[in-house]
């Protein structure tokens, strides 16, 4: 793809000869896409053949006390260094506005390596080769800002390709060779050259600064000086020109993403070798100075996290399928005297990779079964698309194109989306790095690593996996259940839970078993190490997260309940007693009925759960209940609200109150309690008499638990639906009671004829303008109770059954024939008075 330097503008003409250079003065520069298989294999040759004393990558300096634990035996990529310094954010403003405190955030970004990544090809030739080994960039602190810092779980990079993304050049060249991305154009143009093509580093890194100086050419100096490109290259050169002043006789190799290339040839050679000036390094040994603000530390990493499909902004996509690419490669290059070509090579690696995805299809699904036909006729397609595109060997492309075409029968659009995600899974994959087991993290990482693995959980993969938790016939169980509530509980991100008894909100209690889907990603010891700033035990940072909830819950029944149970889930004993006192004064302090009765159904979802939770303050929760109960009892004076809305919601409160009374343990005192209920909710009545809602279905609630007799209900029917009443509060009235006893009005012969006679007496305009509340109030009875109180109607006015059923009747062949001629007819006279159109309108 070499480009004639007279094609080029002059500012690359003019750059290329100071890449000639800077070589003489023995500077080597390999500017690389990260993760990129090809680009590792050409650095490889590079260092091979030029044999450098030091190899200077593109990485913060703060990284440099890593370099062990990196070169390391037992480290084995995909891993990552996790960068983390604080910075100050926006200020808050104190009650003197001439007093203003500056909030710190911590300010995160991840680092990955992977088998391939020419970064980590530099370090371990660089360990191979006895070089010296040296970061050049900005220490992180001085490259992250507030954005960033204020959405810390976003997985960030160091190895953003944003701007090559969005080049108008790129695009450009995706349009001139048919791509559909920027990938497909980097794959073509570089990953399937030649093996020995791709050897040739000198022509090869040619055609590479190329690519990125030409996308660089679009953005102007200032938008670079904003994102921080330009502070990031005086850096690094200085960083370069610092150790070819200090050792002249360096032979250097700089490892760089392509894109800063061009400024640090430019920046180093002007008709001779630049070094740096004494502002310049007073300059870059303050800025070296920030590095010490940096935390770094060397964590596992996946494929899958370093997949750019799910949302990884930098380097090449698929990390399993290029791995198994750069498995190819290494092969390759070992094995000189078998006379196998490259093309033969990426042929057996397309064959194995589709194995792969057919066998992973055949074991998920029996309709993703594909035979050997179809398999046989994708490794051929894959192949002549590779011929016809001018690659040597298929590629990732030819691959997916072959798959569509030969696995799929339907239409494309048709197609299943679990098919392509299979797909994507088999070339995106899954492995999960290693680190040395003697390095240092921070406490609380090792602590739940093997606690985790002590509860047997899955730690190798990051992929997803489940767990099924006999969590009341087994003490294990229980204890893992307890650990993942923590986990959850503190936003770990290790686990969710898919189904179970939920506790905090009364459903599915009678369930056994706890589902939980869980996975160990780099984000997992990425937020375990934030969460290590405030302890180094997972049990007293949650105690610590509900002490301070507490103290912002704003004497909140509800939140303080919710809490307790969440400490329960969490077997925090140590901290249940506070959490009952707080609970306790917050219930004295709570003046909200709807609020109190709501803290006491969960403080029964509590009691019905003691035994699996293991209370062991179970006369506590009684206490609290009894509480609930006279201070709720005290606060029925809420129910004189008078608007329509809040007697709506009054009248769940009531409902709820009473199911409260009704699932009390037994250990209470329940019914002198609904005895209470009854007596405090009469006593009111005079003051309720303008809310017929509340009324009706006070009167209905007595009846259905004997506090009020059948003539007493009666009565109270006849006063509410006399002539002199008005319609809106007999209405009123009526929805009240059926809102909570709807089955009264099949059960009660004066509550029907009540009504009855009420409608009787409507206009019909006046039925028309009651209809939507007659329609609400009987929305509350369901299919059989309808059924019911129709059969009475039709008793009571002598309606036999035939006229109340309608009936399907079919047609004869001579009524279809007639009804199609009448159609015909019909439209034959549209169109003769031309009113085709008017039909439409």
């Amino acid at each position: 793809m070499t480009l004639s330097q007279e094609l080029l503008p002059d500012r690359l003409s003019q750059a290329l000869n100071k890449l000639a250079a800077l070589q003489q003065e023995q500077i080597y520069f390999a500017p690389i896409r990260h993760h990129s298989p090809s680009c590792s294999f050409a650095l490889k040759k590079l260092i091979e053949q030029t044999k450098p004393t030091h190899i200077l990558i593109e990485a913060p300096v703060s990284f440099t006390p890593l370099i062990e634990q990196l070169l390391h035996d037992d480290t084995r990529p995909p891993i990552a260094i996790l960068c983390q310094t604080e910075i100050d954010t926006i200020p808050l403003v104190t009650e003197s506005e001439d007093d203003s405190v500056s909030k710190q955030s911590t300010c995160s970004v991840f680092y990955p390596f992977c088998h391939y990544s020419p970064e980590w090809v530099a370090m371990q030739m660089a360990k191979e080769q006895h070089a010296t080994l040296q970061f050049i960039d900005l220490p992180w602190a001085l490259q992250c800002d507030q954005e960033i810092a204020a959405d810390f779980d976003k997985s960030r990079s160091l190895l953003s390709e944003t701007y090559l993304k969005h080049s108008q050049y790129i695009q450009y060249l995706m349009k001139k060779l048919h791509c559909r991305d920027h990938d497909e154009v980097w794959e073509h143009l570089f990953e399937l050259k030649d093996y020995n093509d791709i050897a040739d580093w000198q022509n090869f890194f040619i055609d590479t600064f190329i690519w990125c100086a030409m996308a660089r050419l679009d953005y102007s100096p200032s938008s670079l000086a904003a994102e921080g490109s330009v502070q990031r290259e005086q850096y690094m050169l200085t960083a370069i020109g610092q150790l070819k002043k200090s050792q002249p006789d360096a032979k250097i190799v700089v490892v760089t993403g392509g894109f800063h290339t061009l400024p640090l040839l430019e920046g180093l050679w002007h008709d001779q070798l630049v070094l740096p000036k004494k502002t310049e390094m007073t300059r870059f040994n303050h800025q070296q100075k920030n590095g010490d603000k940096d935390q770094n530390w060397l964590i596992r990493y996946s494929f899958d996290r370093l997949d750019s499909l799910n949302g990884y902004a930098s380097g090449m996509p698929s990390p399993a399928y290029y791995q198994a690419a750069w498995q190819s490669m290494l092969l390759y290059d070992k094995s000189t005297t078998n006379g196998k070509s490259c093309v033969a090579f990426r042929q057996s690696l397309t064959a194995d990779v589709l194995t792969n995805i057919v066998d992973k299809l055949r074991q998920q699904n029996s309709d993703n079964i594909i035979g050997f036909v179809p398999f046989r006729s994708a490794i051929a397609q894959s192949m002549l698309l590779a011929n016809l595109r001018e690659h040597h060997g298929p590629g990732r492309y030819d691959l997916l194109d072959a798959i569509q075409s030969c696995f799929i029968k339907e239409s494309i659009n048709d197609s299943r989306h679990e098919f392509w995600l299979t797909v994507q899974n088999c070339l995106s994959g899954n492995l999960l790095g290693e680190i040395p087991k003697d390095i240092a993290q921070p406490p609380l990482v090792n602590e739940v690593y093997l606690t985790l693995k002590k509860y047997r959980f899955k730690l190798d993969y990051s992929s997803p996996k489940l767990t099924h938790i006999d969590i009341y016939r087994k003490s294990q169980h229980r204890q893992r259940s307890r650990y993942l509530h923590l986990l959850a509980f503190l936003q770990v991100g290790f686990a969710n839970r898919i189904d179970g008894p939920d506790y905090i909100h009364g459903k599915r209690l009678t369930i056994m078993f706890e589902d939980w889907r869980y996975a160990w990603t780099p984000m997992v010891e990425a937020r375990l190490i934030k969460l290590s700033e405030q302890g180094t035990q997972l049990a007293q940072i949650a105690i610590k997260q509900l002490q301070l909830a507490t103290e912002q819950s704003g004497h909140s029944s509800i939140v303080a309940v919710e809490q307790l149970i969440q400490g329960a889930l969490m077997g925090l004993e140590s901290c249940f007693d506070y959490l009952l006192n707080n609970l306790s004064n917050c219930i004295e302090n709570d003046n909200e009925l709807d609020n109190l009765i709501n803290c006491g159904h969960r403080l029964l979802y509590l009691w019905q759960g003691q035994n699996f939770l293991q209370l062991k303050n179970t006369a506590t929760l009684l206490i609290l209940l009894v509480k609930i109960i006279k201070q709720s009892l005290f606060l029925l004076t809420k129910l004189k609200q008078p608007e329509q809305e809040q007697q709506q919601k009054n009248i769940k409160t009531l409902l709820s109150f009473r199911d409260l009374l009704n699932y009390l343990p037994e250990q209470l005192n329940v019914k002198q309690f609904k005895h209470d209920f009854y007596h405090n909710l009469h006593r009111l009545q005079p003051e309720l008499a303008q809310l017929p809602l509340i009324c009706g279905a006070i009167d209905s609630l007595s009846y259905l638990d004997a506090y009020l007799s059948q003539q007493q209900l009666e009565d109270k029917i006849k006063n509410n639906f006399r002539l002199t009443t008005p319609d809106d509060h007999a209405i009123n009235y009526f929805i009240g009671i059926m809102q909570c006893t709807p089955q009264l009005i099949i059960h009660s012969t004066f509550l029907l004829d009540s009504l009855d006679q009420l409608m009787i007496d409507w206009s019909s305009e006046r039925f028309i303008e009651i209809l939507p509340d007659l329609r609400y109030a009987f929305s509350q009875l369901n299919p059989t109770q309808n059924a019911s109180l129709a059969s009475q109607i039709a008793k009571k006015y002598h309606i036999v059954d035939d006229e109340l059923n309608f009936y399907q009747y079919n047609f004869s062949e001579k009524e279809l024939n007639k009804a199609l001629s009448l159609e015909l007819f019909i439209t034959k006279h549209i169109q003769q008075q031309h009113l085709q159109t008017w039909f439409k309108q």
